[in-house]
């Protein structure tokens, strides 16, 4: 009977996991908004045209797809370990670290200039300059980018739970809740009734992926 609990808690949490993984994918395709945040930069912003959001979304898939074939039926619970040791090691991690520096700067960004232009202004322009404001406001930022990802033991599992209540919201719902109402169509529905269950699906992997690290990690 304990050995059968066991096989039963083991699958449990393998399905919990595999739920996550779900809602980690929809943090990642959040990343699409990298390219409106670039827009929203650019003077002249029909230069990004809708065209270059659907290249952007089908190269990443198809890299998704291509990792994940190329990992193996048993890839590591951390896929950068399926790199040998040396010089590819060593050039994955440098091009992980740009990719990491490089997505950060970018959406650290588009928040500093919301939270500037909506309150920062506001506070600030009676004692310090723009540039003073600026500087501490992304370096408080930072900070508190740093302490919460080396702070959270189950890290993993709370990207998992941002992607199901923002990425996947914003990413897919929302807007598909927009546009039916300007053009309604059937697949526009079949889009938001999939992606709802896209998010129920990983906010139940990731809830529960963090309850069972908890209790495992429980003194």
């Amino acid at each position: 009977a304990a050995a059968q609990e066991e096989a039963y808690s083991t699958d449990f949490q393998r399905t919990l996991a595999k739920m996550s993984a779900v809602a980690s994918i929809g943090f990642a395709v959040g990343s699409q908004k990298l390219l409106l945040n670039i827009r929203h930069e650019m003077k002249d912003r029909k230069q990004a045209a809708p065209g270059s959001l659907s290249i952007s979304l089908s190269l990443f898939g198809l890299a998704y797809v291509t990792v994940c074939l190329l990992a193996g039926p048993n890839p590591p619970s951390f896929l950068f370990d399926a790199i040998p040791a040396g010089t590819p090691r060593r050039l994955g991690g440098a091009l992980l670290w740009i990719h990491v520096a490089v997505s950060y700067a970018i959406n650290s960004q588009a928040f500093c200039s919301s939270v500037e232009r909506v309150v920062g202004h506001k506070l600030g322009r009676c004692l310090f300059g723009p540039r003073f404001r600026w500087t501490a406001l992304t370096g408080m930022v930072a900070l508190a980018s740093y302490i919460v990802a080396n702070s959270i033991p189950f890290f993993k599992d709370l990207v998992s739970l941002c992607g199901a209540l923002t990425s996947i919201p914003l990413t897919l719902i929302l807007p598909a809740i927009l546009y039916r109402r300007l053009y309604p169509s059937k697949a526009v529905g079949l889009l938001l009734i999939a992606s709802t269950l896209f998010m129920i699906v990983g906010l139940i992997g990731a809830v529960g992926s963090i309850n069972v690290d908890k209790q495992m990690r429980a003194p």
